[in-house]
C-alpha cells in the first residue's frame, strides 16, 4: 500500500504505516514508531462492539493505515473477506513487499520462519525440524527478525531476571499482529484466494478465528491492563515484570512477579462466549504450587494474587468462589474502559 506519510506518524514513520520507502527508511534510521494503543480502534470503527475492536486488534493491531481500509458499516467477516480472501484485496500481496523492504535477501527463508513461528513452531528446534535446517543455522535469522521487531523472545515471567538472557525456555512469537494472522491463516490457504473462493476460506478458518483472537490480542490485552494497573498503583501488588508462564505441568496466560517483595499475580484469561464458572476460578489456584519460584530454606513464603479475565463475565458461583481468595475479576467492558482511561492519563 503506497501512501503518504500516515497523519499519526510523527516526526519519523512507522515502517509498517506508511509507505514502502518510508518503512526502509525508518528501520535504516533505527526510529521505529509504537502502533497506536488498543483504544484508537474504536475510533475507527466506533461501530464495532469491543469484542469486534478486540479481533480486528487480533488482525492488524493498532496500524492506522491497515485501520483505515475496515469498513464500519461492515462486519469482521465481511472486512476480512474483502481484504484478505479475495485475490485483489489491498492485503493480498503486502506481508511480501513489507519484509522485501526490510530484509533485503533470503527473503524465502525469513518468509518460511515467520510461517512456522505463525503456525506454533515456538523453539529453534521445533522451527528447524519444521523447515528441514538445524536449529543453530536459524540463530542470526531470528537474531534479525527481533531487531526488526517481526519477531519477539519470550521467557516465563517466572525465570529469574540473571537467567533470562540465557534461559533455554524461551519461546518466539510473530510480534506483528498482521503478520501473525496472515501467516496463520492467509498463506496457506492462497489457492482458495486466487480463486476467489472467499466464502469458503472464511468457513475453513473462522472456527479457529475465535480461539486465535482469545490467545493472542485477548492475552496480550490482559497483560497490558495488569501493566496500566500497575502503574496506576491499583494491584495488591507491584511487579517488577509482566508475562506470562508455561512448563510441562502448567500453562498460565498472565503472571506478575516481584522478586524482591516475593509477590506474585497469576492471572486466567477465557474468551470463551459463556461466563466463566466456579471450575475455572479453582484450576488456576490449584495450579499456583507448581508455578511459583521455590524458596530456599528460610526464606520468607510468596504472597500469590490471583485474576481473571472473562470476555462474557462470570456465573454467580464463580464470583462467590473467588471471592474466597480475593480474586480480581475483569470482564471485557472493565477491561476495555480501563485500557481506554489508561491512555487518556
Amino acid at each position: 500500500m503506497n501512501r503518504d506519510v500516515c497523519q499519526y506518524c510523527a516526526p519519523h514513520p512507522d515502517p509498517f504505516n506508511c509507505s514502502n520507502s518510508d518503512r526502509a527508511a525508518s528501520f535504516t534510521a533505527q526510529l521505529p514508531v509504537d502502533p497506536l494503543a488498543f483504544p484508537a480502534i474504536r475510533d475507527f470503527l466506533p461501530r464495532y462492539t469491543a469484542a469486534e475492536c478486540v479481533a480486528v486488534y487480533a488482525v492488524v493491531g493498532g496500524i492506522p493505515a491497515y485501520l483505515e481500509q475496515f469498513d464500519g458499516s461492515q462486519g469482521l467477516g465481511a472486512n476480512l473477506k474483502n481484504l484478505f480472501m479475495r485475490r485483489t484485496g489491498l492485503f493480498r500481496s503486502e506481508p511480501f513487499i513489507l519484509i522485501g523492504d526490510v530484509i533485503q535477501r533470503e527473503t524465502q527463508t525469513y518468509e518460511a520462519i515467520l510461517k512456522a513461528i505463525a503456525t506454533g513452531q515456538r523453539t529453534p528446534t521445533e522451527i528447524g525440524n519444521t523447515l528441514d535446517l538445524p536449529a543453530s543455522y536459524l540463530s542470526p535469522y531470528l537474531k534479525q527478525l527481533e531487531a526488526l521487531r517481526l519477531v519477539e523472545r519470550r521467557v516465563p515471567a517466572t525465570v529469574p531476571r540473571d537467567k533470562r538472557r540465557v534461559s533455554r525456555k524461551s519461546r518466539y512469537h510473530l510480534a506483528d499482529p498482521y503478520l501473525r494472522f496472515y501467516f496463520r491463516f492467509i498463506a496457506s490457504n492462497l489457492d482458495l484466494v486466487e480463486q476467489e473462493l472467499s466464502d469458503v476460506l472464511w468457513e475453513r478458518i473462522s472456527d479457529q478465528f475465535r480461539a486465535f483472537v482469545g490467545a493472542t490480542a485477548f492475552e496480550d490485552l490482559c497483560r497490558e491492563w495488569v501493566l496500566t494497573q500497575a502503574r496506576a498503583r491499583r494491584l495488591p501488588m507491584t511487579p517488577e515484570f509482566v508475562g506470562s508462564h508455561w512448563a510441562a505441568d502448567a500453562q498460565i496466560d498472565v503472571v506478575a512477579i516481584n522478586w524482591y517483595d516475593r509477590t506474585i499475580l497469576l492471572g486466567e484469561c477465557k474468551w470463551g462466549v459463556d461466563p466463566v464458572a466456579r471450575a475455572v476460578i479453582r484450576e488456576l489456584v490449584d495450579k499456583a504450587s507448581k508455578v511459583v519460584p521455590s524458596g530456599s530454606e528460610g526464606s520468607p513464603a510468596w504472597q500469590v494474587y490471583y485474576a481473571y479475565f472473562a470476555r462474557a463475565g462470570f456465573t454467580e458461583a464463580a464470583r462467590t468462589e473467588a471471592a474466597t481468595v480475593g480474586a480480581l475479576l475483569v470482564d471485557l467492558e472493565m477491561l476495555d474502559a480501563d485500557l481506554r482511561v489508561a491512555v487518556v492519563q
